[in-house]
Protein backbone atom coordinates (compact mmCIF):
# COMPACT_ATOMS: atom_id res chain seq x y z
CA UNK A 1 0.00 0.00 0.00
CA UNK A 2 1.28 3.45 -0.89
CA UNK A 3 0.69 6.17 1.68
CA UNK A 4 0.63 9.91 0.90
CA UNK A 5 3.60 12.14 1.69
CA UNK A 6 4.28 15.85 1.59
CA UNK A 7 5.52 17.40 -1.65
CA UNK A 8 9.27 17.24 -2.15
CA UNK A 9 11.23 20.38 -1.38
CA UNK A 10 14.97 20.75 -1.73
CA UNK A 11 15.42 24.28 -0.33
CA UNK A 12 15.28 23.30 3.32
CA UNK A 13 17.88 22.13 5.84
CA UNK A 14 17.65 18.48 6.98
CA UNK A 15 17.15 19.59 10.60
CA UNK A 16 14.17 21.76 9.59
CA UNK A 17 12.62 18.95 7.55
CA UNK A 18 12.99 16.60 10.49
CA UNK A 19 11.48 19.02 13.01
CA UNK A 20 8.57 19.69 10.69
CA UNK A 21 7.90 15.95 10.34
CA UNK A 22 8.00 15.47 14.11
CA UNK A 23 5.61 18.38 14.62
CA UNK A 24 3.17 16.59 12.30
CA UNK A 25 3.51 13.29 14.19
CA UNK A 26 5.44 11.53 11.44
CA UNK A 27 8.35 9.10 11.82
CA UNK A 28 11.94 10.15 11.20
CA UNK A 29 15.26 8.29 11.06
CA UNK A 30 18.15 8.99 13.42
CA UNK A 31 21.54 7.40 12.83
CA UNK A 32 24.24 6.64 15.36
CA UNK A 33 27.82 5.40 14.98
CA UNK A 34 26.93 1.89 13.89
CA UNK A 35 23.13 1.67 13.75
CA UNK A 36 19.92 3.65 13.32
CA UNK A 37 16.45 4.07 14.78
CA UNK A 38 12.98 5.08 13.74
CA UNK A 39 11.67 7.87 15.98
CA UNK A 40 8.16 9.21 16.65
CA UNK A 41 7.04 12.09 18.88
CA UNK A 42 5.38 10.26 21.77
CA UNK A 43 2.69 12.91 22.26
CA UNK A 44 1.52 12.48 18.65
CA UNK A 45 2.02 8.72 18.23
CA UNK A 46 -0.78 7.38 16.02
CA UNK A 47 -1.61 3.73 15.52
CA UNK A 48 -0.70 3.94 11.81
CA UNK A 49 2.66 5.59 12.44
CA UNK A 50 3.55 3.16 15.22
CA UNK A 51 2.55 0.18 13.06
CA UNK A 52 4.99 1.47 10.43
CA UNK A 53 7.73 1.73 13.06
CA UNK A 54 7.04 -1.77 14.39
CA UNK A 55 6.97 -3.26 10.88
CA UNK A 56 10.42 -1.95 9.98
CA UNK A 57 12.15 -2.26 13.34
CA UNK A 58 13.08 -4.86 15.93
CA UNK A 59 9.57 -4.42 17.33
CA UNK A 60 10.88 -3.41 20.75
CA UNK A 61 9.62 0.15 21.23
CA UNK A 62 11.13 2.43 23.83
CA UNK A 63 10.01 5.86 24.99
CA UNK A 64 12.79 8.28 25.87
CA UNK A 65 11.92 10.58 28.77
CA UNK A 66 13.95 12.88 31.02
CA UNK A 67 15.15 11.00 34.08
CA UNK A 68 13.24 13.23 36.48
CA UNK A 69 10.01 12.52 34.60
CA UNK A 70 10.64 8.79 34.99
CA UNK A 71 11.10 9.37 38.71
CA UNK A 72 7.85 11.34 38.89
CA UNK A 73 6.00 8.48 37.18
CA UNK A 74 7.63 5.99 39.56
CA UNK A 75 9.26 4.04 36.75
CA UNK A 76 11.99 1.97 38.40
CA UNK A 77 15.14 1.19 36.43
CA UNK A 78 15.69 -2.36 35.24
CA UNK A 79 19.16 -2.13 36.75
CA UNK A 80 18.99 -0.10 39.98
CA UNK A 81 22.40 1.56 39.61
CA UNK A 82 22.16 2.57 35.94
CA UNK A 83 21.80 6.29 36.64
CA UNK A 84 25.12 6.25 38.45
CA UNK A 85 27.24 4.57 35.77
CA UNK A 86 27.43 4.21 32.01
CA UNK A 87 24.75 1.58 31.63
CA UNK A 88 21.63 2.20 29.56
CA UNK A 89 18.65 3.86 31.16
CA UNK A 90 15.94 1.27 30.57
CA UNK A 91 13.07 1.29 33.05
CA UNK A 92 10.47 -1.37 33.84
CA UNK A 93 8.02 -1.76 30.95
CA UNK A 94 4.51 -0.32 31.28
CA UNK A 95 1.01 -0.38 29.79
CA UNK A 96 -1.72 2.19 30.12
CA UNK A 97 -3.87 1.22 33.08
CA UNK A 98 -7.07 1.64 31.07
CA UNK A 99 -8.14 2.07 27.47
CA UNK A 100 -6.08 -0.88 26.22
CA UNK A 101 -6.65 -4.61 25.74
CA UNK A 102 -3.61 -6.91 25.95
CA UNK A 103 -1.23 -3.98 25.59
CA UNK A 104 0.84 -5.45 22.74
CA UNK A 105 -1.01 -4.23 19.63
CA UNK A 106 0.03 -1.10 17.79
CA UNK A 107 -3.20 0.53 18.95
CA UNK A 108 -2.55 -0.33 22.59
CA UNK A 109 1.11 0.63 22.51
CA UNK A 110 0.31 3.95 20.82
CA UNK A 111 -2.12 4.69 23.66
CA UNK A 112 0.52 3.86 26.28
CA UNK A 113 3.12 5.96 24.48
CA UNK A 114 0.82 8.98 24.39
CA UNK A 115 0.08 8.52 28.11
CA UNK A 116 3.80 8.60 28.89
CA UNK A 117 4.08 11.92 27.07
CA UNK A 118 1.04 13.54 28.70
CA UNK A 119 1.85 15.99 31.49
CA UNK A 120 -1.18 14.92 33.55
CA UNK A 121 -0.29 11.21 33.62
CA UNK A 122 0.29 9.94 37.15
CA UNK A 123 2.01 6.75 38.39
CA UNK A 124 -1.33 5.01 38.95
CA UNK A 125 -2.25 5.57 35.28
CA UNK A 126 0.35 2.98 34.28
CA UNK A 127 0.49 -0.78 34.89
CA UNK A 128 3.82 -2.51 35.48
CA UNK A 129 5.09 -4.64 33.80
CA UNK A 130 3.79 -3.95 30.31
CA UNK A 131 4.79 -3.77 26.66
CA UNK A 132 6.36 -0.29 26.26
CA UNK A 133 9.82 0.37 27.68
CA UNK A 134 10.54 3.83 29.10
CA UNK A 135 14.14 5.01 28.78
CA UNK A 136 15.45 7.59 31.25
CA UNK A 137 17.81 10.02 29.54
CA UNK A 138 20.62 11.65 31.45
CA UNK A 139 21.91 15.25 31.17
CA UNK A 140 25.56 14.26 31.69
CA UNK A 141 26.96 14.57 28.21
CA UNK A 142 25.72 11.18 27.02
CA UNK A 143 23.98 11.92 23.72
CA UNK A 144 22.71 8.86 21.89
CA UNK A 145 19.48 8.28 19.97
CA UNK A 146 17.22 8.53 23.08
CA UNK A 147 18.72 11.85 24.18
CA UNK A 148 18.69 13.20 20.62
CA UNK A 149 15.06 12.15 20.20
CA UNK A 150 13.95 14.06 23.31
CA UNK A 151 15.95 17.13 22.30
CA UNK A 152 14.44 17.14 18.81
CA UNK A 153 10.89 16.79 20.13
CA UNK A 154 11.49 19.81 22.35
CA UNK A 155 12.85 21.81 19.40
CA UNK A 156 9.73 20.85 17.44
CA UNK A 157 7.56 22.39 20.16
CA UNK A 158 6.44 19.03 21.57
CA UNK A 159 6.65 17.40 25.01
CA UNK A 160 10.01 15.89 25.97
CA UNK A 161 9.06 12.32 25.06
CA UNK A 162 9.99 10.27 22.00
CA UNK A 163 9.18 6.73 20.91
CA UNK A 164 12.05 4.93 19.20
CA UNK A 165 12.91 1.50 17.84
CA UNK A 166 16.04 0.09 16.20
CA UNK A 167 15.77 -0.12 12.41
CA UNK A 168 16.19 -3.58 10.86
CA UNK A 169 18.36 -3.92 7.78
CA UNK A 170 16.26 -3.80 4.59
CA UNK A 171 18.87 -6.06 2.98
CA UNK A 172 19.19 -8.68 5.70
CA UNK A 173 16.35 -9.01 8.24
CA UNK A 174 18.60 -11.02 10.58
CA UNK A 175 20.60 -7.93 11.58
CA UNK A 176 20.13 -4.26 12.36
CA UNK A 177 20.51 -1.55 9.71
CA UNK A 178 23.79 0.26 9.21
CA UNK A 179 23.78 4.06 8.86
CA UNK A 180 24.20 3.65 5.11
CA UNK A 181 21.22 1.31 4.89
CA UNK A 182 19.23 3.70 7.05
CA UNK A 183 19.92 6.51 4.59
CA UNK A 184 18.66 4.36 1.71
CA UNK A 185 15.59 3.38 3.75
CA UNK A 186 14.83 7.01 4.53
CA UNK A 187 15.06 7.93 0.85
CA UNK A 188 12.80 5.05 -0.18
CA UNK A 189 10.12 5.94 2.35
CA UNK A 190 10.34 9.71 2.18
CA UNK A 191 11.58 10.15 5.77
CA UNK A 192 13.86 12.92 7.08
CA UNK A 193 17.23 11.64 8.26
CA UNK A 194 19.71 13.08 10.78
CA UNK A 195 22.81 11.93 12.62
CA UNK A 196 21.84 11.87 16.30
CA UNK A 197 25.06 13.67 17.22
CA UNK A 198 23.91 16.69 15.21
CA UNK A 199 20.98 17.21 17.57
CA UNK A 200 23.38 18.10 20.35
CA UNK A 201 25.29 20.72 18.40
CA UNK A 202 24.62 24.40 18.80
CA UNK A 203 23.57 26.62 15.97
CA UNK A 204 20.73 24.53 14.53
CA UNK A 205 17.56 26.24 15.82
CA UNK A 206 14.37 25.58 13.98
CA UNK A 207 13.72 27.75 10.92
CA UNK A 208 10.18 29.11 11.30
CA UNK A 209 9.62 28.77 7.57
CA UNK A 210 10.74 25.15 7.34
CA UNK A 211 8.91 22.73 5.10
CA UNK A 212 8.99 18.95 4.92
CA UNK A 213 11.64 17.31 2.81
CA UNK A 214 10.54 14.04 1.23
CA UNK A 215 13.41 12.23 -0.41
CA UNK A 216 12.65 10.80 -3.83
CA UNK A 217 11.96 7.09 -3.88
CA UNK A 218 9.37 4.38 -4.35
CA UNK A 219 7.66 1.68 -2.33
CA UNK A 220 5.63 1.95 0.86
CA UNK A 221 5.43 5.48 2.20
CA UNK A 222 5.13 6.55 5.81
CA UNK A 223 1.69 7.26 7.26
CA UNK A 224 0.35 10.73 7.84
Amino acid sequence: MTLPVQATSLDVRPIDALLDALARGQPVVLTALEDAALVLPAAEASTAALAFVIRHSSGLVGVALPGDRCDALELPPMRPSFRHDDQRGWCVAVDAANGVATGISATDRAETIRRLAHRDTRPEDLNRPGHVLPYATRPDGVFGVPEASVELCLRAGLPAAAAFAALVSPEDPTRMATPGEAAAFAATHGLPLLDSAAAGRSGIPRDASCRALSAAGSGERHPT
